[in-house]
């Protein structure tokens, strides 16, 4: 069905009331997109001075969020105001541009939305698991942003206070991904994090972005601004990005200027061509780079909303980035050795070299569950059973979602039903992350424990989030949940890709006592939030939200070291599935976990003391199998 799109374009007057000085105000009545549903209109404010990028009050952008709730706005002195919001309260000063809260989390809460009550916290919404509370070291915190710093102007009247548009998303985008963004013509906002983009729920907006040749100067210039203010505050600093000690230090703008190519990228951020704004975030990219949780690629998931057709898009991406190359080949060479490091047949190698392709198979007495994603979860199953009542078996598998829970669920059902079978091994080899709730499931029914560790590098809190599990299924959270038991032995099979939840669900079995085997994990300390420009783009980055990290506080994007390392170095990785090694280890682990793991193994002389596991001292390991080397357990 045609849309209509309703614009009452309002031309007001000198207004007296408006901040310091009077200026002229355009309002425009904007449709709003909900979801992927139309929801009414929406009024923006654009000022003369910068007509092209819209504003917002601050208590209609509440209320466009989070409908049902708003925000008092009191005018308390020259240019200050106080913000009393649903959950907590904030402070403006538009003569300085200044936003300060003590609980910044709190004032920009939007997670009620999910469930009622909720803290501001990481929760993906699956029904079988739900979040119980949080410890907070320490329990509270000011937060204050200085948007002078960047340019970036705040208004007020006697009874309103307006924030660019861009701003108030970028302050309430959180981790369930809720963001909204301005196309242009309508407001889009992201309410699930089912939704992938304001693009997906908006296709014109795609086609809009990659058909536009230029850029407003006043929109260029704020979309560095909103740029620099993002990264500065809401990049999470997870300990590898090229960038990041400069922007600790610096700010991104002044880091640009002494990183490589980094003074072309902020030109190019800054011009008002559309195609060399695009080739400034490609450089950008490279700069941020984490190992896949930030994404300034901002053009690329265009091009498959456009096309329905990952071969298409990735085609048209690609002769898109040719022009870099006559143009800026300095930036080409960057870009096209960093889109070399992510062309790994490591994962592909690896899957050919398991016994099976099924998810869970068993050698012997070893099963092995291969889990190559944590998640998506298969929500609208999930749903149906509990909205049924829990009725019934679980969820099946479906093979449109093989991280769903229910794979994980059917590998402890099999392995614990079949009389032969001791030991569970949760191969993770070629796992590249997934969702939360997975990781949260999987602790408390492997090992009785829902909570995880982080670091807001924002507030500068520690955080200890705890979740409650409904591990008998039955759709009540009771005492009857811990009584959920596997005789297993587990283990967990690693590699160093293995990134993201697949860093993280090996920290914490570790932590509980479960052997890690395999190589170092990947990394990926932090959790992923989005954020949408003022002209439409949406990226992402690792979150300051949660930096992730073990119970004693270290970052865990240095990866994971396994308790037996499995040297694959020669590109043989049939090493992981040698059953008998496996078992071998796992047996002794499980009877004495500790009792071999404090031998000195330090070279003597320049040569290498092995130990077997009976820790006898060895000048070389004779025969294939597990021996001691500088204190850890590698295969031969």
């Amino acid at each position: 069905m045609k849309k209509i799109l309703l614009f009452l374009l309002i031309l007001l007057p000198t207004l007296p009331a408006l901040a310091e000085e009077p200026f002229t105000v355009e309002k425009r009545q904007v449709p709003v997109n909900r979801g992927g549903e139309d929801d009414g209109t929406v009024c923006l404010h654009f000022f003369p001075d910068m007509p092209s990028v819209p504003y917002i009050s601050v208590a209609d952008f509440q209320e466009l969020m989070f409908p049902g709730t708003t925000i008092k706005v009191s005018k308390t002195g020259k240019g200050e105001y106080l913000l009393e919001g649903p959950y907590a309260n904030a402070t403006v000063n538009t003569v300085n541009d200044q936003f300060t809260s003590d609980n910044y989390m709190a004032f920009t809460n939007l997670m009620g939305l999910v469930s009622e009550g909720m803290d501001n916290v990481y929760y993906d919404g699956a029904p079988y698991i739900r979040y119980s509370h949080q410890e907070l070291t320490p329990e509270s915190a000011t937060v204050t942003f200085d948007f002078k710093k960047y340019g970036i102007d705040l208004r007020g009247d006697n009874n309103a206070v307006y924030f660019p548009f861009a701003i108030l998303s970028d302050l309430y985008s959180d981790l369930y991904y809720h963001v909204a963004g301005y196309t242009g013509d309508k407001v889009v906002i992201v309410t699930d994090n089912q939704q992938e983009s304001i693009s997906t729920l908006e296709p014109e907006n795609a086609e809009r972005l990659l058909e536009a040749e230029g850029r407003e100067e006043d929109m260029a210039a704020f979309c560095y601004a909103e740029l620099c203010f993002v990264i500065d505050h809401f990049y999470g600093m997870p300990g590898r990005s090229p960038l990041e000690s400069g922007i600790q230090n610096d700010g991104l703008d002044k880091a640009l200027d002494t990183a490589e190519n980094g003074p072309l990228i902020k030109q190019l951020l800054k011009s008002t061509d559309m195609e060399e704004y695009l080739t400034g975030m490609k450089g950008l990219h490279v700069l941020l780079n984490d190992g896949g949780h930030t994404n300034l690629l901002v053009d690329m998931p265009l091009y498959y909303i456009i096309t329905g057709d990952e071969e298409m898009a990735i085609e048209a991406w690609d002769e898109q980035n040719q022009k870099i190359l006559y143009e800026y080949p300095e930036l080409y060479i960057t870009l096209s050795d960093f889109l070399m490091t992510l062309d790994d047949n490591k994962s592909m190698e690896i899957e050919s070299a398991r016994p099976s392709e099924n998810t869970y198979y068993k050698e012997g007495n070893t099963a092995f569950l291969a889990l190559n994603t944590f998640g998506m979860t298969n929500n609208e199953a999930w749903n149906d059973y509990y909205d049924g009542g829990c009725i019934g078996e679980t969820p099946a598998i479906d093979k449109n979602f093989l991280g769903d829970l229910s794979v994980v669920l059917d590998a402890l059902k099999q392995a614990s039903e079949d009389p032969e079978v001791k030991n569970l091994v949760v191969d993770l080899t070629c796992n590249l992350g997934g969702s939360l709730d997975v990781v949260m499931a999987m602790t408390a029914l492997m090992g009785g424990q829902s909570h995880f560790y982080s670091e807001n590098t924002l507030t500068g809190q520690r955080q200890i989030i705890y979740y409650d599990m409904d591990s008998n299924f039955d759709g009540v959270f009771d005492e009857k949940d811990k009584e959920v038991k596997y005789d297993l032995n587990i283990a967990v099979l690693t590699s160093d890709i293995a990134f993201s939840c697949g860093n993280l669900f090996p920290s914490l079995m570790q932590e509980m006592g479960f052997p890690i085997i395999g190589e170092r994990t990947g990394g990926g300390a932090c959790a992923v939030q989005n954020f949408v420009t003022a002209e439409g783009f949406q990226f992402q980055l690792s979150s300051a939200r949660a930096r992730l990290t073990n119970s004693k506080w270290e970052n865990i994007d240095g990866g994971v070291e396994p308790d037996l390392v499995i040297d694959v170095s020669s590109g043989d990785y049939s090493k992981f599935y040698d059953v008998a090694v496996i078992n071998s280890f796992i047996n002794n682990y499980c009877s004495s976990p500790t009792s071999i793991v404090d031998i000195n193994t330090a070279s003597h002389n320049g040569t290498c003391v092995y130990y077997d596991l009976s820790g006898r001292r060895l000048t070389a390991p004779a025969v294939k199998g597990v021996y001691i080397l500088n204190g850890k357990k590698i295969v031969k």
